[in-house]
């Protein structure tokens, strides 16, 4: 598989003394055509700083960044037509239609007016704007401005499109037409980088995922890949009432061989037991039992669930996502 994207050792600091915060501290990596690849972690985590140098919008102090062979920062008009940018905010004029607005960016990159319409046409169908193509922008809802901030990035026909956290704030059904649309793009020959700090969405969309934390990525894989690396079997989380003074002998007995259980993980997080076991729903009764025996006389909530890119992040940093 052909690398599109190669990236070696990129360092960025911001402010000085005191103020000085190393934003990206020695990123390397590879990104093949055709994939969507996935930056996950934290607000504040270096996501964007990344993405930003890795496109020529930002130089690095140091390091290297190739697309297509060519360095971004030296060469940013000759790959300029080959990247497509969706920021965080959308950007388009709010008194222009959103036909206006499309055809604006056409003109732009000096596409010919005909082929602009076919091709506008096409998109606006494709994340369900199509009835509001005369619609002025600022009439529009946050989920339709989304879609159009998505679309306006693809009219000049991109060969890398930036994602930078494409869904904040969305409503369900805008976030799934949003999520297929850039599901579908590698099908189209696009290669696709996307910064989240929501795990389900890096878990759907992302062929591999870089977990990125205080400007370091600290594992990549596939999601599955990821997953699997935490432990085998389900999650139970349950939170307990009361005084949970007895937390650490709970755990403790939970992992005592003589329980029999085959914990494979158990740990306290967010004032939940968080505990991993294979087999996991024949064991809950025992679990259970055992917790009443240590002295907790009532339990709150309880839920089972799978691994997800979370339990990774706990796993590599001994805090949640999103704290």
């Amino acid at each position: 598989m052909e690398a599109i994207i190669e990236v070696n050792e990129l360092f960025k600091t911001f402010g000085k003394g005191k103020h000085r915060v190393e934003a990206v501290r020695g990123i390397s990596l590879q990104i093949y055509e055709g994939e969507i690849f996935g930056f996950l972690g934290p607000n504040g985590a270096g996501k964007t700083t990344s993405l930003k140098m890795m496109v020529g919008l930002l130089k690095p102090d140091s390091g290297v960044v190739k697309i297509l062979g060519v360095n971004p920062n030296t060469n940013g008009k000759e790959i300029k037509r080959k990247l497509g940018i969706i920021p965080q905010t959308p950007t388009f004029y709010e008194d222009l239609t959103v036909q206006e607005n499309l055809e604006f960016v056409a003109k732009i990159y000096d596409i010919p007016i005909l082929q602009a319409r076919e091709r506008i046409n096409q998109l606006i169908t494709q994340v369900g704007l199509k009835k509001k193509r005369d619609a002025l922008t600022k009439t529009l809802s946050g989920g339709q401005k989304r879609r159009l901030n998505l679309i306006l990035a693809l009219v000049h026909n991109p060969q890398i499109i930036l994602c930078d956290e494409p869904t904040p704030g969305l409503d369900p059904q805008s976030r799934m037409i949003v999520w297929d649309f850039i599901k579908k793009l590698p099908t189209e020959g696009k290669t696709v980088i996307l910064t989240t700090h929501y795990m389900e969405e890096a878990d759907r969309l992302s062929n591999r995922i870089a977990i990125i934390d205080h400007g370091e990525i600290l594992v990549l894989d596939s999601p599955n890949q990821l997953k699997a690396s935490v432990g085998k079997g389900d999650i139970v989380e349950i939170s307990l009432k009361g005084d949970n003074s007895n937390s650490e002998d709970i755990m403790t007995a939970l992992k005592d061989p003589i329980s029999n259980l085959a914990i494979e993980d158990v740990f306290y997080l967010n004032e939940q037991l968080v505990i991993r076991a294979r087999d996991l729903i024949p064991k809950l009764n025992r679990i259970l039992s055992l917790i009443e025996k240590m002295g907790v006389t009532e339990i709150g909530n309880l839920s089972i669930r799978g691994t997800t890119l979370e339990d990774v992040f706990i796993h590599l940093t001994g805090r949640s996502l999103r704290e």
